[in-house]
């Protein structure tokens, strides 16, 4: 259809374009220094950019709106993940049909120190009130990080823990250790394996945001808090992946090893199929303390690439989360601006 075909039937033209906006020094995306230019060079009515990088005030930010409410911003997290989908294609609905951003209310954002992520100078900024809204947000960070990226980087981790579950399979002791030892104290013995990684990855890699504002009500203060629940959850869905793939690997070689009738001589019961997955129980847990120590030959830049999403793995390497030190920001945020 021709543009005028497109404006009789009340349809807009809708070009889709994928790449990012930049980012300042202070791991903000400035929506309002970007967007005439690329209106004016693709001659483009209106700008929606949808960001995964997560945008906070003290509340979450769900879109903001430059230029008169011809472009505007949209902060993919804050849509969670129960019918995300739903609710974004019925704000860009709303958008494309020329009417102005919907969904949250409307906040007052005076400076930088207002918001994190986000544009200071935007027109306005909508925000996700009401119950549940923080973990709403925390849910749709976890889900921008995809976790299944981390866990195909922790291929040294992986072989680790599968090559020492492996290698107790082999023993007498631990066929009649994971006879006698009971479903709880075994699930109790999971979560120390699966914890031990999670804390390992998260330490040894400097995903911790252990600089946060130190005054109780700012900004940087509720949103490192964000952030670091964002990053247990992440690494934690990642390391259970892992502990629930060894399993599913010592299963098979436990039985493939494991002669049934020696098996049975051994734990005096008869070990198909409760006795094997038991054996394999026990000995993923021990390899996964094992890969733990292993994951510390992974490559440090590939886990924090692959915990986080481009663009908060980016803010994270701008801001200084990863260093040792103080970020820049905290030293002297006014300089920035």
């Amino acid at each position: 259809m021709t543009d005028d075909q497109l404006r009789a039937a009340n349809h807009p033209r809708v070009q889709f374009r994928t790449g990012t906006l930049p980012m300042s020094l202070d791991g903000s995306v400035r929506l309002s220094d970007s967007a005439a230019g690329l209106m004016e060079t693709y001659g483009w009515d209106r700008l929606v950019y949808v960001t995964d990088l997560p945008l906070t005030t003290r509340l979450p930010v769900i879109s903001q709106t430059v230029n008169r409410g011809r472009a505007v911003m949209l902060c993919l997290p804050a849509f969670g993940v129960l019918r995300a989908q739903e609710a974004l294609r019925q704000e860009l609905s709303r958008l494309l049909h020329g009417k102005s951003a919907g969904a949250g209310r409307s906040e007052v954002v005076d400076e930088a120190e207002d918001i994190e992520g986000g544009d200071a100078e935007a027109d306005t900024t909508r925000v996700i009130d009401g119950f549940g809204r923080s973990l709403r947000l925390l849910l749709g960070m976890i889900a921008a990080n995809q976790p299944a990226q981390l866990y195909r980087v922790l291929t040294g981790c992986l072989a680790i823990a599968i090559a020492t579950g492996a290698y107790g399979i082999f023993y007498g002791s631990m066929w009649q250790m994971s006879h006698t030892v009971s479903v709880p104290r075994m699930f109790l013995i999971s979560v120390f394996a699966v914890g031990a990684l999670t804390f390992w990855l998260i330490y040894h890699n400097g995903l911790w945001n252990r600089w946060p504002n130190r005054e109780p009500d700012s900004v940087e203060k509720w949103r490192a808090r964000m952030d670091n629940r964002a990053t247990l959850g992440t690494v934690l869905v990642a390391a259970i992946m892992i502990y629930t793939t060894v399993i599913v690997v010592l299963v098979i070689l436990s039985v493939v090893i494991v002669d049934t009738t020696f098996f049975r001589a051994q734990v005096d019961a008869e070990p198909f199929p409760w006795g094997y997955l038991k054996l394999a129980w026990l000995t993923a847990s021990l390899g996964t303390f094992a890969g733990a120590i292993g994951s510390s030959f992974d490559n440090d830049d590939a886990i924090r690439e692959g915990t986080y999403s481009r663009r908060e793995h980016v803010r994270r390497q701008i801001v200084g989360l990863y260093e040792d030190k103080p970020p820049s920001r905290f030293v002297e945020r006014r300089g920035l601006r």
